[in-house]
């Protein structure tokens, strides 16, 4: 069997190591190439080789030109990028190299910047119908007290090309709002969720201290779609995931008629703005059991292992649409209700793997 040559970009990630825990258990058939920013993270040796690149986003022309290097020296059937960043870049590269772009697992660029400007994605979900939280960026004051009226507070500040619930504030004066508004890049959503579990923190800081650990996070609805090459929907993936521990979370199908809608609804307008390949879409209930999407990835997540574990191999099915070849499958048995633990494990680089790394910028498995 002709083995498949994958290259996983910035695999230090959760998504890069959560996509090749998914691969581990069919490896004989698998070359893995991995690339990274950093050459002593521990699961860059993981994999069957691995260059050190600049940050796509520090330095997008000298990462552009190491990855079109890597793809012709390794003889790469397929890149999948791991992080938001390698996502534009990669679909910018697929629009102007037509023979690079049936190996890069992304769609157009234009429908890449929609999934990672949070604007652009309120303002393309406006445009087709699709249930997003309502949004708004810099704008008069009128406007923005208007939208604290209709909305009321709590309200949500974040990047409008964030990441990992960095840099994500509540709001709960109409003076936060217009401080963050009056900060480059930052959108402002509706609160997602029952606005009592704000307050009630707020009432427990004012009697008891500020908690050195504490989140917001409720209970998430994420939906994971693949669209193939021919822009048909392979897939509209659904689950229910809460943490309620730093080192744990629960996840479950969803069967919420509701999510497979709203998948399939993103899906196809998604497909129809020329998005190929994964498409996550993260939304959450409000109080009142409206479900809205607060945004959208154009990858696989942290949770694809979680997938994973529950049945669903979107690798698998990824790899076998975008280069014709299936790849065997090893799910491990489907479990309706999984709870996920994240156990930190001390773990160092071999010095001589990191020294090579950094010396030739190339390092390989010893055959």
């Amino acid at each position: 069997m002709t083995r498949h040559r994958l290259l996983l970009l910035s695999v230090g990630s959760q998504v890069g190591q959560g996509v090749l825990r998914t691969l581990s258990d069919r490896r004989a058939n698998l070359e893995l190439v991995a690339t990274s920013s950093t050459s002593h993270e521990p699961s860059v040796f993981d994999f069957d080789a691995a260059y050190l690149t600049p940050r796509s986003a520090a330095d997008p022309e000298g990462f552009e030109r190491k990855l079109i290097d890597i793809m012709e020296r390794e003889r790469i059937d397929l890149v999948m990028p791991c992080r938001d960043d390698d996502v534009v870049l990669v679909s910018s590269l697929a629009e102007r190299r037509s023979d690079l772009a049936p190996r890069l697992l992304c769609g157009s660029a234009a429908s890449a910047e929609v999934i990672a400007d949070k604007w652009s994605s309120f303002e393309f979900s406006t445009k087709h119908g699709l249930p997003f939280a309502a949004s708004m960026i810099r704008c008069a004051a009128r406007e923005r007290k208007a939208f604290v009226r209709k909305y009321g507070l709590p309200l949500v500040a974040k990047p409008r090309r964030g990441f990992a619930s960095l840099d994500v504030y509540m709001l709960y004066k109409a003076e936060q709002v217009e401080t963050m508004l009056a900060r480059d890049g930052y959108i402002v959503q509706q609160f997602l969720g029952d606005p009592t579990r704000i307050t009630d923190y707020l009432a427990a800081i004012d009697e008891s201290g500020v908690p050195l650990n504490h989140s917001f996070q409720g209970v998430k609805h994420s939906i994971q779609a693949l669209i193939a090459p021919d822009g048909s929907v392979v897939h509209v993936i659904c689950t229910r995931n809460y943490r309620n521990l730093r080192r744990s979370k629960y996840v479950e199908p969803d069967t919420d008629p509701t999510s497979a809608a709203v998948g399939a609804a993103c899906a196809r307008a998604f497909s129809s703005a020329g998005w190929r390949g994964p498409l996550n879409i993260q939304c959450e209930k409000t109080a009142a059991g409206e479900m809205l999407i607060h945004e959208f990835n154009g990858r696989f997540t942290s949770a694809t292992v979680d997938r994973w574990l529950l049945g669903f191999d979107e690798v698998g099915a990824a790899i076998e649409h975008f280069t014709g070849r299936a790849v065997a499958t090893t799910l491990p048995p489907a479990n309706a209700a999984l709870e996920a633990f994240q156990s930190l494990v001390a773990r160092a680089a071999d010095p001589d793997d990191v020294a090579a790394l950094q010396r030739d910028g190339v390092w390989r498995r010893p055959r």
